[in-house]
């Protein structure tokens, strides 16, 4: 294997190496217990846009604050610009590796950020049917709500908990499940947030209107799933398209060392780059859009 062919291999396999490290630093830590409360916010904590990245780490399941993952994301951004412009002597190359990374870091949050949603989605129908259960067997809806926390599988469990906790610090109902209703952007549960709110205020069967509740949320997570299913040659299309032009150059520096230097080292070689990128980039959103279909 050629210079730059090794090179190449050796970067790939170190960034699989610390990926993989990070991951299981990460599990690790999850498992630690958190008795020393919540970790102190730094300048990015304490932004806008690190609150909002705090929430979504807390939700993926990362115990990590939203400072040491910029920073993490940062330095690993900088040793993959290096390593294209050092090691494989494409300078201007430099930049997107280091953008690809932040944009795969923040791929990976979006990625469990929504299957932590989707798990939680997936379980409303059962906590609907004990919450009605409960109401029906004459408990009072603090009384099910506490049941269903006790009750309910992970991650709804941890989610109804937060809300008991609150219900327990003499918080009221409206405010508990409507804080719920704001940290999960779940429109399945703002339906349910809903309902037993209005419920409430203008009287009648609450735990019927939950079993009939129940009912049309299994419904519809039944005809998402069948859409998803419809719609996985779409999706799979999208990252194919995202990719082939990554596998396309690696292949012509394995093949022929130096191609990548000789055709966008050259005035017009980033310009097209760039435009191709563009391009590329908007085929894959187009694509995703048209694949992804809302029940």
């Amino acid at each position: 294997m050629s210079a730059p062919g090794a090179a190449v291999a050796a970067a790939g396999a170190s960034t699989a190496l610390l990926v993989i490290g990070t991951g299981r630093v990460l599990a690790a830590r999850r498992r630690l217990p958190s008795g020393d409360g919540p970790p102190r916010k730094g300048p990015v904590g304490r932004t806008t846009g690190g609150r909002r990245l705090g929430v979504r780490l807390e939700r993926a399941g990362l115990a990590i604050s939203p400072d040491r993952f910029a920073a993490l994301v940062v330095a690993v951004a900088g040793v993959a610009g290096l390593v294209v412009a050092v090691v494989l002597h494409l300078p201007f190359l430099a930049p997107v590796a280091s953008a690809a990374v932040v944009a795969a870091a923040a791929g990976v949050v979006r990625s469990a950020d929504r299957r932590h949603l989707a798990r939680v989605e997936a379980q409303l129908p059962g906590v609907a049917q004990q919450l009605a259960s409960g109401l029906g067997a004459g408990l009072s809806l603090r009384q099910a709500l506490t049941r269903a926390a006790r009750d309910a599988p992970e991650p709804a469990r941890a989610e109804l908990a937060q809300v008991v906790r609150e219900l327990e610090l003499g918080g009221r109902i409206e405010a508990a499940l409507e804080g719920a209703a704001e940290r999960l952007p779940v429109h399945d549960l703002r339906i349910m947030v809903t309902a037993i709110l209005v419920q409430r205020r203008t009287g009648g069967n609450l735990a019927r209107a939950l079993t009939a509740l129940s009912d049309r949320l299994e419904e519809r997570g039944r005809l998402a799933r069948e859409l998803r299913g419809a719609t996985a040659q779409a999706r799979m299309t999208a990252w194919l398209v995202a990719a082939l032009p990554v596998g396309g150059g690696v292949m012509a520096e394995i093949a022929s060392p130096g191609t990548l230097a000789r055709v966008l080292g050259q005035a017009p070689g980033p310009m097209l780059l760039a435009v191709s990128a563009a391009l590329y980039a908007v085929g894959v959103v187009l694509i995703r859009r048209i694949g992804s279909v809302e029940p």
